[in-house]
């Protein structure tokens, strides 16, 4: 395969998507990589925020595809550094909106080679300095690998998706809560019990795009005042952005079945909503809203809304469930499985990237070494005296910042 790669503006729009959805056709794509994801962000991108185009090309036809963002990162935390991101800004504002399994979409059957090919040329041919990934799918991490052995600084933070297999739910006679351990089993049996002494447990998902927007207003209220009961606000209520985004993909997606919204109910009383991305089986959860208080005890709605969620598309013929990442005992209770994913940071080697992983590998073995029990009195005062030294660097920000 004679690939020919480069970094280029985008063309208009139109034939961007029509390029996207095409390659979709022949790629394993993830709703994050969808045209559906993909074209959405880029209509709530301001202007000075438009990404560049890295394409690979066997002849004609497209074999992969990436946007990527120029923007700034600051090495050891206070040097200012341009540093291009894969779909994402660098902006809290817009990247809260939480890609996962983010990564290049390329043709299936030769998906490494390109891929490998893509994230080759564009450290080695395009000046860029530092890239960074966020929550990429797992492939990325072979990736990684193979550039650090060809002399490129990496980090790696290793990060796991929590998920339902609903083969094996539909496999069993029982369904769903067998498959949990003891503990989950009966905190999710008891609270659907005491639910269902107060009314009809009943799930509804959103039938039209109209209704979908309806109860994902409700979620929101929900959503918002479980926040505000812990002092704290909402990105996903609060921000501007996040509510035209998920208002548009309800819009873009709903009619093509890639938008979930289900409402479950104790007889007239909501008990709370989920909100989902359906895409080729996959059911990938992204944000919820729940009533507590209807209970005593066994209170538990997050439990036993996804339970009832994960026995209705185990019914629809679905076939994973997909909690996404993040390290929440309530995903890692309900699931039977994992999946991994890794966010990743390359750099050209040189001086600053040298000092920077150096400072951060010995700050983790101070942290390391001073949890040892049998640590002896000199080598503590001698690991407390390296932390001190490390700890120069906060100073250096303030210099920088005045």
């Amino acid at each position: 395969m004679a690939l020919t790669i480069a970094l280029e503006s985008p063309p208009p729009r139109t034939t961007l998507a029509a390029w996207w959805r095409e390659l979709e056709t022949r790629a394993m794509a993830t709703f994050f990589t969808s045209w559906s994801w993909i074209g959405n962000w880029l209509n709530i991108l301001p202007a000075h925020l438009q990404p560049q185009l890295l394409v690979a090309r066997d002849g004609d036809v497209i074999m992969g595809l990436g946007l990527l963002i120029r923007g700034r990162a600051r090495m050891l935390r206070v040097v200012p550094v341009s540093c291009w991101r894969l779909h994402a800004t660098g902006l809290m504002e817009f990247d809260s909106l939480t890609i996962e399994y983010n990564g290049f979409l390329t043709e299936e059957g030769r998906a490494v080679q390109i891929k490998d090919a893509m994230l080759n040329h564009l450290l080695t041919q395009t000046g860029v300095r530092r890239f960074e990934i966020t929550k990429a799918e797992a492939r990325f991490a072979e990736l990684a690998s193979a550039h650090q052995e060809r002399g490129m600084l990496v980090r790696t933070v290793e990060l796991a998706s929590y998920t339902v297999d609903l083969n094996e739910v539909r496999a069993q006679a029982e369904g769903y809560i067998p498959l949990l351990s003891a503990n989950t089993r009966s905190q999710v049996r008891r609270s659907l019990s005491g639910y269902r002494k107060l009314g009809e447990v009943t799930l509804t998902p959103a039938s039209t795009a109209q209704e979908a927007r309806a109860f994902l207003n409700a979620l929101r209220a929900l959503h918002a005042q479980k926040w505000e009961e812990r002092g704290e606000e909402s990105a996903f209520v609060n921000s501007k952005v996040a509510e035209r985004f998920h208002d548009l993909l309800i819009e873009e997606a709903f009619d093509r079945g890639e938008i979930q919204l289900l409402r479950i109910s104790v007889g007239d009383t909501e008990l709370g909503y989920l909100y989902n991305f359906v895409h080729r089986g996959r059911v990938v959860f992204y944000q919820s809203g729940f009533r507590t208080g209807l209970l005593d005890k066994q209170d538990r709605p997050g439990l036993v809304c996804h339970a009832l969620a994960i026995e209705h598309n185990a019914r629809n013929g679905q076939h994973v469930y997909d909690f996404t990442a993040g390290d929440y005992r309530y995903k890692s209770s309900l699931a039977t499985g994992r999946e991994p994913q890794g966010t990743h940071v390359f750099q050209r080697d040189g001086l600053l990237p040298r000092l920077e992983e150096g400072l951060r590998s010995g700050k983790q073995w101070v942290a390391t070494m001073r949890n040892r029990r049998n640590m002896t009195t000199a080598v503590l005062l001698g690991l407390l005296s390296c932390r001190e030294l490390l700890d120069y660097v906060m100073p250096l920000e303030l210099i920088a910042g005045a």
